[in-house]
């Protein structure tokens, strides 16, 4: 292991897993407790789900830290209790193991988007051909210049050493 700058605060440390150092580790933990608290009671209380801005104003977190944690699965088992706003439409969705950022709806328009510039012609794939070039062969060691390991004069040096008898 080595040292790594904390991707949080660009403290440097000895690397962990997560390229946290210990400090902002500790502030995680407790930031992830107080989500899957307040989750936990909203499971308890029966409801159905809430949205991440409700969420935030609970706990005191930020919405981007709420949708950090859930993109890096920190928030197992609670993503059903929780409704994400899509990054392309802005409609409520439940996220799944498997969602991203977007609806399903969205989801598929940008899968459908991909699939037609892979067919278009901007996106074909032209073979790269590379341009012959003359290589030139040394018929004689005369010609052949002489460098690094393949002199061989015994006079000259070899690497930086001079060779010795």
């Amino acid at each position: 292991m080595g040292f790594v700058n904390c991707n949080r605060c660009s403290k440097l440390f000895d690397s962990t897993k997560d390229n946290l150092c210990p400090e902002c580790k500790e502030i995680e933990a407790i930031t992830i407790k107080k989500i899957t608290d307040f989750l936990q009671s909203i499971q308890q209380s029966y409801k159905k789900s809430c949205s991440i801005k409700s969420i935030s104003i609970a706990t005191g977190v930020k919405v981007q830290e709420i949708e950090r944690l859930y993109r890096l699965n920190k928030l197992r088992g609670f993503t059903g209790l929780f409704d994400l706003e899509c990054k392309l439409c802005g409609e409520k969705f439940k996220p799944t193991v498997f969602s991203g950022v977007c609806c399903e709806k969205c989801s598929k328009k940008v899968e459908e988007v991909i699939q037609e510039l892979k067919e278009s012609a901007k996106y074909d794939k032209k073979p790269i051909i590379e341009e012959e070039k003359e290589i030139t062969s040394y018929e004689t060691s005369e010609t052949k210049p002489a460098s690094g390991m393949h002199v061989n004069d015994p006079n000259k040096t070899r690497c930086g050493f001079k060779k010795h008898n």
